[in-house]
């Protein structure tokens, strides 16, 4: 399958990142308040004028396949129906739930707009942890398992990459701190070649600043591509424009 990348080449302005939000969620999503229906993303997404927006539900079960392309054609009919500026991406945040280990099948994959994978949703009980569970053994694992997703071409960004979400330790940024700038250089080096987005998402920023720091920086010697997603549960995150200064305050 030919992938067809969001950008040719990397974007190293935040705010012009940020009028492609690429990880949205509906009320399809038990994250997603109920006010997150296609309709009310569109007409918010065509009031703030972004350019384009991505549909990025959970898929966080085995045999799932079915339930996932079903909620993107509902979604894409419902979209048909009303007039919009905005281009939509249909696509699913998927679940690399341990290293090189995959929950989709390979054809719900190539029917997808957009690949956003998190390796680290933790509290899920499909997620494998480590052995090791101090942050140094999360930060090798995570890591690994992203190493290993880039490889297999099978993403389009990483979502919330990197970060320890819900991890057991005192502080989910000894995760970040347990790793070193080489790396992840490394990582950023291999978004260059693999054309895979690191992405910069607004909740894991304000969790974790020092770690994205890095990593934005890093990316941007290396050649890094990076995505913009607020990971909206909610009408009001679907709009950057009240917070990006302050991202960029916290990534500068």
């Amino acid at each position: 399958m030919e992938r067809k990348f969001i950008y040719d080449s990397p974007v190293y302005d935040l705010r012009e990142l940020s009028r492609r939000n690429l990880h949205i969620h509906t009320c399809y999503s038990r994250c997603g308040k109920a006010d997150m229906l296609v309709s009310r993303v569109v007409a918010e997404a065509d009031r703030a004028g972004l350019e384009m927006i991505a549909f990025t539900d959970h898929f966080n079960y085995f045999d799932f396949d079915g339930v996932c392309l079903a909620q993107c054609a509902a979604q894409r009919l419902m979209a048909e129906k009303i007039p919009h500026r905005v281009k939509i991406l249909y696509g699913a945040e998927l679940s690399n739930y341990d290293i090189g280990k995959q929950l989709e099948l390979p054809e719900t994959n190539a029917a997808l707009d957009i690949r956003l994978y998190a390796c680290n949703h933790f509290q899920m009980e499909v997620f494998v942890h480590p052995e090791d569970r101090t942050a140094r053994g999360y930060a090798l694992h995570l890591l690994k398992a992203t190493k290993e997703l880039m490889l297999s071409g099978k993403a389009d960004c990483v979502a919330h990459p990197l970060i320890g979400m819900r991890v057991p330790v005192d502080d989910i940024r000894e995760v970040g701190l347990a790793m070193t700038d080489s790396e992840l250089g490394d990582i950023c080096e291999l978004s260059r070649t693999t054309h895979t987005a690191l992405e910069l998402n607004r909740a894991a920023i304000g969790s974790d600043p020092g770690l994205y720091r890095r990593l934005y920086n890093l990316g941007r010697e290396a050649g890094a591509f990076f995505h913009f997603g607020s990971d909206a549960h909610s009408i009001e995150w679907v709009d950057p424009s009240g917070y990006i200064g302050d991202l960029e305050r916290l990534l500068n």
